[in-house]
């Protein structure tokens, strides 16, 4: 069996993520799918070793790594792991700053997930910044083809060249989550950064959609102010009841159903 990639993947969006069922095959590896679409089972991780935990006679090791946007659970048991990354455990005296790749598990009633340790490192701030980085350009693909799947749909992407497995997975999450939370997700990358965000006003951006998008003087289309909107960081939930807000304060009106045009 192929060895599975390992992600680059931040706390906040592996612990937003879901635990995907087994389908009962023989050996079969554990995956989560994350809510920006991503079907993992190894991730590589970096952060501050904050605590840990040796229990079971000294057989079985917890801890919590903290990368900024939350906290990975880790674990490694002696009788499993490698021996390189359960004698590095042992000996680590939090808090020290790790690199470390894992497979992703589930555990207690509640399906916690957590990390199961292959190899861990002591490293530098420069190789935490460098992973810090590449994440967030991973996650920064992912959500923007999160939002052309929310508005577009699968055949957009499969004819833009992404592979069908992965569309599935894009379109699984969209199932399954139903919000993306994309707001959310940005506004997270640039707390980690410590970009400040500028104060926009959702009202604002559709009352300029409406007369950008209004092409032949007729009025701008629903689905087009949807579309652009979402692409513009609103969350699609949020829409109708901004239009609807407009239209009560009289800065645009419909001249015809589903057709909105400014006062």
């Amino acid at each position: 069996m192929a060895r599975e990639p390992a992600w680059r993947i931040f706390a906040f969006e592996f612990n937003d993520s879901m635990f995907l069922p087994k389908t009962g095959q023989e050996r079969e590896a554990n995956y989560i799918i994350t809510r920006m679409g991503a079907k993992i089972n190894r991730v590589l991780v970096s952060g501050i070793l904050e605590n840990k935990n040796i229990m079971n006679e000294n057989t079985f090791i917890t801890g919590i790594v903290n990368d900024r946007t939350g906290t990975f659970h880790i674990s490694a048991d002696k009788n499993y792991s490698p021996q390189k990354a359960w004698a590095f455990l042992f000996g680590a005296e939090p808090p020290v700053r790790v690199i470390l790749a894992g497979k992703v598990r589930s555990y207690g009633e509640s399906k916690n997930l957590d990390l199961r340790v292959e190899s861990i490192a002591e490293c530098n701030s420069f190789v935490e910044e460098y992973w810090r980085v590449r994440a967030a350009l991973s996650l920064m693909e992912r959500i923007r083809i999160m939002q052309m799947a929310s508005t577009e749909g699968k055949e957009k992407l499969l004819g833009m060249g992404y592979g069908e497995s992965y569309v599935d997975n894009i379109m699984m999450a969209l199932e399954n989550f139903k919000d993306p939370k994309i707001e959310i997700y940005l506004k997270t990358v640039r707390g980690i950064f410590g970009i400040k965000e500028e104060e926009t006003d959702p009202e604002a951006i559709i009352l300029e959609l409406v007369g950008k998008l209004d092409f032949d003087g007729k009025g701008a289309r629903y689905e087009d102010i949807v579309d652009n909107a979402v692409k513009e960081g609103i969350e699609r939930s949020r829409i109708d009841e901004i239009i609807d807000s407009l239209l009560e304060k009289g800065l645009i009106y419909e001249p015809s159903v589903n057709i909105f045009k400014k006062l």
